[in-house]
C-alpha cells in the first residue's frame, strides 16, 4: 500500500516546524527543508527513496514547487532595473559559465582521462540554479536589489548557455536525434515566441479572466499559462523553470501582478515549494557504495570556486566593490534542479557510457552541499 499521503503529511508538518525554528535562530529556512529530506531519504532512515512509487508521486509535487518558485521570481523581477544591469548580468554570466566549465573539465580529466566525461561534468557545473538564492533573498528582502537582479539575469543566461552546450555534446556524441542545429533553432524560436505571447497576449487574457464570475480566476488562469509555458519549454529542450521564469517576467508587467503574486505565493508556499527543497535532500545519497570521495570533494570545490571567483571577479571588473562582488558570486553558486536535470538527461541519453552512478552521485552531493552553504554565504555577505 502506498505511503505517499502520510509522507506528504509528515513533509508538510515538519517543513513548517523547522522553517519556524530556523527563522527564530536567524538561519535560512530552506536549510531545514533540505535537512528533512536528508533524514527521511536514503542518507537517513530511507522512508522514501528514488525509483519508488511514493517517490514518483511526491516528486511531481516537488517539480510543481520549483516551477512556481521561478514563476514568482519572474513576477518579482523589475524589468527597468534588469535593463540597467543587463550588460553587467551578461558579463557575470559569461564568467560564471567558462570558469566552472574549465575547472570541471580539468578536474574530471585528471581523474578519468575521458574527454567526453570531462566535458559532461564541465557543462553540468556551468548551470546556475537560483531557486535557493531566490528563496533566501526573498526571506532577506534583498531580491529586488541590484545584486539580486544581476544574479537572476545571469542565472537565466547561464542556463541557456549550459543547455546549448549540452545539446552540442549530445549532437557530437550521437545522443541527440534532432541534431545540434535544429535544437538551437527550436530554443531560439521558443524564446522569441514566449516573448511575443507574453508581451501581446498576457494582458488581454488576464483582463478577460478578471471579468469571470469564478473563484480567483486571475490566479487560476495565470497558473494555467505558467504550466503551458513550462511545458512548451520542456518540448523545446529547455528547462521548464526557464519557461516558468519567463511567464512570471511577462505577467509581472501587467496590472494584475500583485493579485497573481499574492495568490500564487499562497498556493506555492503551502505545499509545493517546501517539497522541492525537501527533495534536494531526498535525492542525496551519502551512502552510495562506489562514490569517489576525493573526486567529489574536488569537483565540489571547483563548483563553488568557479562561480565565486568567476562571477565574483567579473562583478568586480564591471565596478562593484569586493563585498557586493562576492555577494553576486555567492548567489551564483547553487546548482539545484538544473544540474540534476542535466545529469539525469545525460545518464538517460548516454546509458552509462560516459557518465556512471559514481559521477551522478558526485553531482547530487555537489548540488546538496551548494544548496546548504549558499544561504549561509548570502546571509553573511548581505548583512547590514
Amino acid at each position: 500500500m502506498s505511503n505517499a499521503l502520510i509522507l506528504l503529511a509528515i513533509f508538510i508538518f515538519f517543513s513548517k516546524l523547522l522553517t519556524d525554528f530556523f527563522y527564530k535562530i536567524n538561519l535560512p529556512p530552506v536549510l531545514g527543508m533540505i535537512i528533512i529530506g536528508l533524514i527521511l531519504g536514503p542518507s537517513g532512515f530511507s522512508f522514501i527513496a528514488p525509483e519508488t512509487a511514493d517517490y514518483d508521486k511526491l516528486k511531481f509535487f516537488a517539480d510543481i514547487g520549483v516551477t512556481i518558485l521561478l514563476f514568482m521570481a519572474g513576477l518579482e523581477t523589475d524589468l527597468l532595473q534588469m535593463r540597467k544591469v543587463g550588460k553587467n548580468a551578461f558579463t557575470v554570466a559569461l564568467a560564471g559559465v567558462f570558469v566552472p566549465l574549465g575547472l570541471g573539465v580539468g578536474v574530471t580529466y585528471l581523474f578519468y582521462h575521458s574527454v567526453m566525461t570531462s566535458l559532461i561534468m564541465g557543462v553540468i557545473l556551468t548551470a546556475t540554479s537560483v531557486s535557493i538564492t531566490v528563496m533566501t533573498l526573498m526571506d532577506m528582502k534583498k531580491l529586488k536589489t541590484v545584486e539580486g537582479n544581476i544574479i537572476l539575469g545571469a542565472a537565466i543566461i547561464d542556463d541557456i548557455l549550459g543547455i546549448l552546450m549540452l545539446t552540442f555534446l549530445f549532437g557530437f556524441s550521437g545522443a541527440s536525434e534532432g541534431g545540434v542545429f535544429s535544437s538551437v533553432v527550436i530554443i531560439f524560436l521558443y524564446i522569441i515566441g514566449a516573448a511575443l505571447f507574453g508581451i501581446f497576449l498576457f494582458p488581454g487574457i488576464l483582463n478577460f479572466a478578471s471579468k469571470m464570475k469564478a473563484e480567483r480566476p486571475v490566479v487560476s488562469i495565470a497558473l494555467a499559462l505558467l504550466f503551458c509555458f513550462a511545458w512548451a519549454a520542456q518540448k523545446a529542450e529547455i528547462a521548464a523553470i526557464t519557461g516558468a521564469y519567463l511567464a512570471g517576467l511577462f505577467m509581472g508587467q501587467t496590472p494584475f501582478r500583485h493579485r497573481i503574486t499574492e495568490g500564487v505565493s499562497m498556493v506555492g508556499h503551502t505545499v509545493f515549494i517546501s517539497l522541492f527543497f525537501i527533495f534536494i535532500g531526498v535525492e542525496t545519497n551519502l551512502k552510495v557504495a562506489n562514490l569517489n570521495i576525493l573526486f567529489t570533494i574536488i569537483i565540489l570545490l571547483a563548483a563553488v570556486g568557479g562561480k565565486l571567483l568567476g562571477s565574483g571577479l567579473a562583478a568586480k571588473g564591471v565596478g562593484f566593490g569586493w563585498r557586493r562582488s562576492l555577494s553576486i558570486g555567492a548567489g551564483m553558486i547553487p546548482r539545484g534542479e538544473v544540474a540534476l536535470v542535466m545529469a539525469s538527461l545525460v545518464a538517460t541519453q548516454m546509458k552509462g557510457a560516459h557518465f556512471t552512478e559514481s559521477h551522478f552521485s558526485a553531482v547530487v552531493i555537489m548540488v546538496a552541499v551548494t544548496a546548504v552553504i549558499t544561504p549561509f554565504l548570502l546571509k553573511f555577505l548581505f548583512r547590514d
